[in-house]
């Protein structure tokens, strides 16, 4: 194994449960709608337009994207600075730096939200590529992501790992011919993951170790 690449929501800070908060908060106080785990989770790691039309269906055209958006990110925003490493994580990380991993990311966020959190923890300097919605034409669970990374990073696909969250992002590392595994948190616990992926319940039962031998 030559190069690690993590997913960055909900994989490396806990932002699911924020978000997730903040959405159900709102539909309820809104539009009077308690969304459905399965909607939700179908969105986790990809594009927010499968619960944009599921809204606007339930509201018979009443929702207003707009405003949900800018609600949501101002959520966000404002507990930015509570935000944390999931637990766990740090570990994992500076085990990937200390073996000398080429060390990417791939999110469907976008460059604005995640270069000041990587910067407020002090791991910016560490990442040979990040990948964001930016520099893709698709996003997960599209490959594309991934795809540029293992490019930048120059390493074949069978030669790195991905550290996913969700569905959709570990269905874009797949096809991406990567090694996935799967580190859920309290907002993509449901989730089954395919067969191809080792998942754990948390970053303390990943063993970086294991998959370097």
């Amino acid at each position: 194994m030559k190069a690690i690449i993590f997913d960055f929501d909900g994989t490396m800070i806990d932002t699911e449960n924020l978000w997730r908060e903040a959405t159900m908060k709102y539909l309820k106080e809104t539009y009077d709608i308690d969304l459905p785990n399965e909607i939700y989770e179908s969105i986790i790691g990809t594009s927010e337009e499968p619960l944009h039309r599921y809204l606007i269906e339930q509201t018979k055209g009443q929702f207003d994207i707009d405003a949900f958006t800018t609600h949501v990110k101002g959520v966000l925003h404002q507990e930015k600075e509570g935000l944390v490493l999931r637990e766990g994580f740090q570990q994992v990380f500076e085990l990937a730096v200390k073996k000398e991993l080429k060390i990417g990311l791939a999110t469907s966020s976008g460059m604005d939200w995640v270069v000041p959190v990587l910067e407020k923890f002090d791991l910016l300097p560490y990442f040979s590529t990040i990948q964001t919605a930016e520099k893709v034409a698709s996003i997960k669970p599209h490959p594309a992501l991934y795809l540029q990374a293992l490019e930048e990073l120059d390493v074949a696909a069978e030669q790195a790992l991905a550290v996913e969250d969700s569905l959709n992002g570990a269905i874009s590392a797949l096809e991406a011919g990567l090694h996935v595994v799967a580190v859920p948190n309290e907002a993509t616990k449901r989730i089954t993951f395919p067969k191809e992926v080792q998942r754990f319940e948390s970053f303390d039962e990943l063993d970086l170790t294991s998959f370097l031998a």
